[in-house]
């Protein structure tokens, strides 16, 4: 009898764990956002400041951001559809240090916002200056203020 007790506590512990392990896996939601990194283009040099950090529009986009096609199979700007998408502007001010901006993460808050987690890489001096840009390109059904958040 005291087997047959400890066999089915036992079993109903196991059980227990298994369900358990199963609710909390489906209770965990991925708050990453997709997006795609925009290729081939430059901040204007008539741009004073920084550009906006979320960028709506074509014309909006277009008073700040010029296209830098180059030779090759992937030497296109990347397209923007606006109708479908927005941008979220990263950049710095103008530098004679080779510069690197690199996403670590875009992802939603639980304050309905977008946090934009990057990381800034400084190199050699160089001998001319440049602007450096990143430009992710977001589907507008995830459109919320952003945060940015280097790290």
């Amino acid at each position: 009898m005291k087997l047959k007790l400890l066999l089915f506590i036992g079993i109903a512990v196991l059980y227990g764990v298994f369900l358990g392990g199963c609710r909390t896996s489906k209770d965990k939601t991925d708050n990453t956002i997709p997006y795609q990194v925009a290729e081939h283009y430059f901040v204007k040099n008539n741009v004073e400041g920084l550009p906006p950090t979320t960028i709506t529009s074509a014309k909006e986009f277009e008073k700040y951001f010029g296209m830098a096609a180059v030779m090759g199979p992937n030497g296109t700007p990347t397209e923007i559809d606006f109708n479908k998408s927005f941008v979220i502007c990263l950049t710095v001010a103008p530098t004679d240090i080779d510069t690197e901006i690199s996403v670590i993460s875009l992802t939603k808050t639980n304050t309905d916002q977008l946090a934009l987690s990057y990381k800034i890489e400084r190199g050699e001096k160089m001998s001319y200056i440049s602007r450096p840009l990143l430009l992710l390109v977001v589907d507008k059904k995830y459109e919320l203020p952003v945060v940015l958040d280097a790290i």
